[in-house]
């Protein structure tokens, strides 16, 4: 109804309100996530998931598998230090005498256990401080995105080929189909000319 000057308008009633009583949109839906992703960093899920995806990558791109959409990716898994570990590892049953820090060479105190990337101090008894060698640290980053590199132009030449073959196939397909319909056609107008 429109007012007019006879008539009255009932206008709502301002209430009192009790500010503490509201809460914000999104609120509790936020502190429940919150909650989840809270126990799942306790619980570990998250870096085990995080290690499982690293593993993955890394699984991939050793055997060239790497897909566009990883390829877009940026990959987090630190490859030389991975290498130098299964060195290390592959090297200690070899010689039981590698990483033997104990004894010192003539260089300082300084000990060269073979790696050019990682040098070893002996500070004390019990103690050793380390090095890193960041131009051989630079280089093997530089290796490895090289590999990475190579490995997703084969991946994508793979894929331009595989792409390739399916568009031939389909030429083929529809090549066959073409010619099963101009068959057809013919047989129809033989039918009608007798």
């Amino acid at each position: 109804p429109v007012p007019t000057s006879t008539t009255t308008v009932q206008r709502k009633k301002i209430s009192a309100q009790d500010t503490f009583s509201f809460k914000n949109s999104g609120v509790e839906s936020r502190a429940l996530k919150d909650k989840l992703e809270l126990k799942a960093v306790n619980d570990g899920s998250v870096s085990y998931a995080a290690l499982e995806k690293k593993a993955e990558l890394y699984d991939k791109l050793v055997k060239g598998e790497l897909s566009d959409e990883e390829d877009k990716e940026k990959y987090c898994v630190d490859f030389s230090r991975k290498g130098f570990e299964l060195e290390k590892s592959e090297q200690s049953k070899v010689d039981p005498d590698f990483g033997n820090l104990g004894a010192e060479d003539e260089g300082g105190g300084e000990i060269d256990d073979g790696h050019a990337l990682f040098k070893t101090k002996f500070v004390g008894p019990g103690r050793t401080g380390g090095t890193i060698n960041n131009d051989e640290h630079k280089r093997f980053v530089r290796e490895v995105h090289e590999e990475a590199n190579q490995a997703r132009e084969m991946v994508s030449e793979l894929k331009l080929r595989r792409q390739e073959q399916a568009m031939a196939r389909r030429e083929k397909l529809r090549q066959a189909y073409l010619r099963k319909q101009l068959e057809k056609l013919k047989a129809a107008s033989k039918t009608e000319q007798t």
